[in-house]
């Protein structure tokens, strides 16, 4: 082999043994391979299996490569669930730092660099370790003989897997993990023994998948339920909280669920809980992840050193303060997020200048259910207002600072779904909320495709083949749209769109 080889080692590297370039993308291109573009549907052949054998073969998988003890031996708290799971854990995850504890946090999916998924103290994981472990992974998959049985794991499963073999190298102390889709046979699920289980809000979706009720939903997702770890979940509709308590019972668990945070914020409580993600719903969020918090800190084995300090504040109805300011310092990209757009320059040659382009801003969401679109909008009206109100009412941007045209602000809609869900059911409450708060979109929207410019995710076919998809979901709004029924654009590549969009801004 000319270059050096990423697999001859079974160890992690040290900061002064990178991998090149080179491996790091011969890794990503391996794995584009495991991308089988399947769903979860029943069997359509004698050679397919169904999704719970699939499942069951996972576990014999670990047993053959080595990773039992790396699967079983950590400290886990799991997190299931429709609408937050993801913002969950990352509450659960920043708290967890500023209590002192190392952290592994598995959450998907990534935005701009596959590494994302798998976070050591908040950082995404370097290109060495995902590298090398890579590799260690594949090798293995194929000197055991399960690829060759098997086939090699499916892309997710495959990066589930990654997860533990990264968490168990770098000795983290707890292994924060986001179930992927559903929950009893989601592959996160392999774990036999959490420490808590926590059910975010529930609600319609990947139907196709989990089932076309909020019962059937919610008993996927407490799949994740395991005997004698407690459960916890926020405030669910009642059919959603009968399937998680049939599950629980089944299991030989309990399920609870969680108090709000208002419960400390009276009293001797310390006031207000500031969160550093926006929207009301996070609240929710927070909720959960105080009480999951809380039984990590009080039944993990060893018991953390902050812990038995922290149970007796939250007990008392007081949130400790390093709670307080992990909850204050919670980022998480993509969510809620607002944007200034930046230009870049380069004034002194360095060639790492940039400089804001204070009259565009990206308000960023990832909302993909009915009720999280409405949260979003109801977020974009709130955010929107206090940036205008700081800019003297002519828009602008509370979160990057800079000097704002004098002129009423321009909004522009850019939006993207998958074909498995419906578009007028999420645009509808966007609409609504819009209209309702006078808060028009003022420009032609743009529907963007699935896709990516990077090895990080292969797109599923060519973006620029067809824009059919685009062009109806494009119409349903121009048909939801009664503020501002302007002409609607569907650009042929997501680089398209952001070049139309700073183009309306009249951005360099």
């Amino acid at each position: 082999r000319a270059l050096r080889d990423p697999r001859d080692r079974d160890v992690m590297p040290h900061e002064d043994d990178e991998v090149t370039e080179e491996e790091y993308q011969a890794a990503l291109k391996a794995l584009q391979g495991t991308i089988s573009g399947k769903t979860r549907t029943a069997p359509k052949g004698p050679n397919d299996l169904s999704w719970e054998a699939q499942f069951e073969r996972l576990h014999e998988v670990i047993a053959r490569v080595g990773m039992t003890s790396a699967v079983n031996d950590l400290s886990v708290i799991h997190v299931a669930g429709t609408k937050g799971k993801g913002s969950t854990c990352a509450f659960v995850e920043h708290v967890l730092r500023k209590c002192g504890t190392k952290t592994g946090l598995y959450s998907s999916p990534h935005l701009v660099d596959i590494r994302e998924r798998f976070r050591i103290d908040g950082v995404p994981v370097s290109r060495t370790a995902f590298t090398r472990n890579f590799w260690w992974l594949r090798d293995k998959l194929r000197e055991t003989g399960c690829e060759e049985e098997f086939g090699m794991p499916a892309y997710f499963r495959f990066l589930t897997l990654l997860g533990f073999r990264i968490f168990s190298q770098e000795g983290v102390e707890c292994a924060v993990l986001e179930v992927g889709l559903g929950g009893r046979l989601d592959a996160t699920n392999v774990v036999k023994a959490p420490v808590a289980c926590g059910v975010t809000s529930l609600g319609m979706d990947h139907v196709e998948v989990l089932g076309d009720t909020i019962g059937k939903i919610a008993y996927e997702k407490a799949g994740i339920f395991k005997p004698s770890v407690p459960a916890f979940t926020s405030p669910q509709p009642e059919e959603a909280m009968e399937s998680l308590r049939r599950r629980a019972r089944e299991v030989g668990t309990s399920v609870s669920t969680v108090d709000g945070l208002e419960s400390y914020e009276r009293g001797a409580g310390g006031g207000e809980v500031a969160l550093g993600l926006a929207g009301g719903h996070q609240r929710l969020n927070a909720a959960l992840a105080i009480r999951l918090l809380r039984e990590w800190g009080n039944s993990a084995n060893p018991r953390p050193a902050w812990g038995e300090a922290a149970e007796a504040e939250l007990s008392a109805g007081v949130l400790p303060e390093r709670f307080r300011d992990g909850l204050r310092e919670t980022e998480w990209a993509g969510r809620a997020q607002v944007v200034p757009d930046v230009t870049a320059v380069d004034d002194d040659g360095s060639g790492d200048k940039s400089e804001m382009a204070p009259n565009l801003l990206w308000y960023l969401d990832g909302a993909h259910t009915e009720e999280s679109m409405r949260q979003c909008a109801e977020w974009f009206v709130s955010a929107t207002k206090k940036d205008e109100e700081a800019s003297g009412g002519s828009g602008g941007g509370s979160d990057g600072g800079g000097t704002p045209p004098a002129s009423k602000p321009v909004r522009m809609l850019m939006f993207n779904c998958m074909e498995e869900r419906d578009p007028e059911t999420l645009l509808t409450p966007t609409a609504r909320v819009l209209s309702e708060h006078d808060a028009p979109v003022c420009r032609p929207s743009i529907f963007v495709p699935s896709e990516s410019s990077s090895l990080d995710l292969k797109p599923v076919s060519d973006p620029r083949e067809s824009t059919a998809w685009q062009e109806k979901t494009a119409r349903t709004w121009a048909r939801l749209s009664l503020k501002y029924p302007r002409a609607v654009t569907p650009p042929p590549a997501t680089t398209d769109a952001v070049a139309a969009a700073r183009a309306a801004a009249a951005v360099p």
